[in-house]
């Protein structure tokens, strides 16, 4: 079944065909009138054959000249005969479909390393014609299907949101390995209604980029459009600038003492129109316009704030961006806030998730050190998902590790259960505290218990906490003021 963007091409390079040739067919046509027509006799003679061939010899050469030129400003990606980026710009100014979509192949590094170019250039092509093939025995349509980077697809297709998702969700099943080789899918659907088609990719491709960290772990009941998207933009900054941060705490329990004494945070908007905004939908936004620094600078101020007023023998453990983290200016204001305040620094956890190792490791964890040797403590979270892991372990001492949901999930399996053994022993062995998350019951709590696990949060700990509840709990008579 052919592609949208080749059945496009293939009618530009004959109407451009017909607008040259026809032209100079008619100047031909004169010419050889002039030439040989004008009288009643025609004689073949050696000029009027060559001046016949060199006629001809013109009129193929500017058609293929004119194909030839516009090969090169081809619409076509090449390697997958989809549109290019700004051709499905285009696509979407002209046709206006109802709905467009992003599609991001995770793994394609990993894939190009393992496999080579040539055979990761002709994985993409069959995924592509799948893709097209798929959408149109689901809904009776084809989809028109771009790129931009070389592991993201954009689609644009007339069917509604809702069955573009529903479309989506089963092709990335049936098709989570082509020709023996698995593909990790990420996507998203949002309605059409942008006016800027440009905008609306752009906010596409923020959220399927967003990490797995900040997105549902169930497919979302709802879609959203891009006119909604923009103007809920509007409302994180509002609400980011009025400092409308709500802080939820979940404790974090002590096998051996039974004791609550640090809490984990989570971190919500409240927009002025009273509505909760996620993290998954207001931290791309964030980070899109850079305010990433100035939201890290409010948490971790409001953290300290906090601090001051609850117990001293309560820490609070939460997520700072690490581009913050890299900058001066950025410990400056944390050295001179939790000197101010009079906190002990080590009731201060702060939290890294990194899925990938940062590219220039060294030079970040020696700063990340000379906070460490302020008395700050660092978590290390989603251990054991990822080599990175083992890569940040090597080269820093964290004080913390917080495990990957998938070995309490999996606790059962006993292959799970030996490689989470394992690193229980490595983390005891480098005098690191270990924090099993996600624990819903007893049993699973006693079978960590007997693993040598430090700290337990979940269902079977304890409600999570406002800040209201938190400081009632640990100043009864300053939680009557807040």
């Amino acid at each position: 079944m052919m592609l949208e963007s080749v059945k496009e091409e293939r009618s530009r390079h004959f109407q451009l065909a017909l607008r040259v040739g026809i032209p100079v067919m008619v100047l031909i046509l004169v010419l050889s009138y002039s030439v040989f027509f004008h009288g009643e006799d025609i004689e073949f003679d050696t000029r009027s054959i060559v001046l016949m061939t060199a006629l001809i010899f013109v009129v193929v050469y500017f058609i293929y000249f004119a194909l030839e030129q516009s090969r090169k400003e081809s619409l076509l990606d090449p390697v997958t005969e989809g549109y290019r980026y700004d051709h499905f710009i285009r696509y979407l100014e002209r046709r206006k479909p109802e709905t467009i979509a992003a599609l991001k192949v995770g793994n394609l590094s990993v894939i190009n390393e393992a496999y080579g170019i040539a055979v990761t250039d002709e994985l993409l092509q069959k995924l592509i014609g799948e893709i097209n093939s798929y959408f149109y025995d689901k809904c009776g349509k084809y989809p028109a299907i771009g790129r931009k980077y070389g592991m993201e697809f954009l689609l644009a297709v007339d069917c509604a949101p809702q069955r573009a998702q529903d479309i989506l969700d089963s092709f990335t099943k049936d098709f989570a390995s082509i020709d023996d080789i698995e593909l990790e899918y990420s996507y998203t659907v949002i309605g059409n209604e942008c006016v800027l088609p440009q905008k609306a990719i752009e906010q596409l491709r923020n959220l399927v980029n967003t990490p797995r960290k900040y997105r549902l772990t169930e497919r979302e009941e709802y879609i959203p459009n891009a006119k909604k998207l923009s103007e809920e933009e509007k409302k994180i900054v509002d609400a980011l600038e009025m400092d409308a941060l709500q802080l939820r705490f979940r404790p974090i329990e002590s096998l051996e003492s039974g004791k609550q004494d640090i809490y984990e945070i989570s971190v919500k908007l409240k927009a002025a129109d009273g509505k909760t905004l996620l993290p998954r939908y207001f931290l791309p936004v964030i980070n899109r316009h850079n305010l990433g620094e100035y939201y890290d600078r409010i948490l971790y101020s409001k953290v300290i704030e906090i601090l001051e007023i609850i117990d001293d023998d309560i820490s609070l453990s939460f997520n700072l961006s690490p581009f913050s983290l890299r900058k001066e200016n950025f410990h400056d204001m944390m050295l001179e806030k939790i000197a101010k305040s009079g906190v002990d620094a080590r009731r201060v956890i702060i939290e890294l998730y990194e899925k990938k190792t940062h590219h220039r490791l060294e030079s970040y964890l020696s700063v990340l050190g000379n906070l460490k040797r302020r008395g700050f403590r660092f978590c290390l979270d989603n251990f054991g998902s990822g080599n990175s892991s083992m890569e940040y372990i090597k080269h820093f001492r964290f004080d913390m590790v917080q495990f990957d949901r998938e070995y309490i999930s999996a606790i059962d399996d006993e292959k799970y259960l030996s490689i989470f053994s394992s690193l229980v022993s490595m983390a005891k062995d480098l005098d690191i505290v270990t924090v099993a998350k996600w624990v819903d019951d007893d049993r699973k709590r006693e079978k960590l218990r007997r693993m040598g696990i430090d700290y337990i949060q979940g269902f079977s700990v304890g409600k999570v906490l406002d800040e209201r509840e938190l400081v009632e709990r640990y100043n009864p008579i300053y939680g009557e003021k807040v």
